[in-house]
């Protein structure tokens, strides 16, 4: 029994020599590389808990390589940091995109996907119609930042030059909050997606037969992963292992957090209707 008992002993400590350098040197094959971070910031949606994002994805991430999720939530601060890191990916709104696309000198590699769509339009919603909505005193809840806001309210009412800067904005969480915020008498009218307009009419029945839709935007790509050009091969790894998350359980759970079901490979008719939209918001400013 001693003899068996000291042969199971020896094997044991050979496995742990075998086992060990086998897992220090998948490790070291991480810590040589250079980190790649992929920076996330959102003017469409407000993510409060971006320590938990971060500790979510990082957790999936460093599973293939010394990739790190890099949210930053103002966008001047974001804007900085992505001139001054090279190595990096990008993920923010299509509309943030357009403003920085030539700063980054990038290329759409993904688009997100959500119920089936990689597009989506904004709706601006209220209980009764206005006649000037800058004028007419109402506060606008949004979940976007005050600057997305105004950018989206300008679009939809293009043709009439309204003042957007005379608007008032109420930012709010999410867009149900600001949905809400018209049903209880808090805000005027609320800018929303088109996806979230659809939801109501299945949560809140009576809700959704008293709002009046009072202008209707384009359609607009979801979230765009972008990155540099010169940079894209380098990068093909991680897009694939982005692109994939949906595929398992934990990948699914971060692309969620995101507000996202998963995200496809751009194609030419992404990246021209990014091009398009781009073009009509340069004519918009320069007005």
């Amino acid at each position: 029994m001693k003899i068996k008992n000291t042969f199971y002993r020896q094997l044991a400590i050979h496995a742990a020599w075998i086992i060990v350098p086998v897992f220090l040197f998948s490790t070291a094959a991480f810590s040589g590389e250079e980190k790649t971070f992929v920076y996330f910031h959102s003017s469409e949606t407000s993510i409060n808990n971006f320590k938990s994002l971060k500790m979510e994805f990082d957790r999936y991430l460093s599973r293939f390589g010394p990739y790190e999720l890099q949210p930053v939530k103002e966008r001047s601060e974001f804007e900085k940091q992505i001139i001054h890191q090279k190595n990096c990916l990008i993920l923010t709104s299509s509309w943030h995109y357009r403003k920085i696309c030539r700063t980054y000198q990038g290329k759409p590699v993904l688009i997100g996907i959500r119920n089936g769509k990689s597009t989506q339009k904004r709706l601006l919603i209220a209980k009764k119609e206005f006649t000037d909505i800058a004028s007419s005193g109402v506060n606008i809840a949004s979940a976007s930042s005050i600057q997305h806001t105004r950018s989206a309210i300008k679009e939809m009412f293009f043709k009439k030059k309204l003042n957007v800067d005379a608007v008032k904005i109420l930012t709010v969480p999410k867009d149900i909050d600001a949905i809400m915020a018209v049903s209880f008498g808090m805000s005027g009218a609320a800018l929303i997606t088109e996806n979230n307009y659809d939801r109501l009419k299945h949560l809140t029945p009576d809700l959704y037969q008293n709002i009046k839709i009072i202008a209707t935007g384009p359609e607009f790509p979801l979230m765009i992963l972008a990155a540099r050009l010169r940079c894209l091969e380098k990068h093909k790894h991680l897009i694939q292992i982005i692109k994939k998350m949906p595929d398992t359980p934990l990948g699914q759970k971060q692309i969620r957090m995101l507000g996202l079901d998963s995200f496809q490979e751009a194609t030419d008719k992404d990246r021209m209707m990014l091009d398009l939209t781009k073009n009509v918001t340069l004519q918009q400013e320069r007005k």
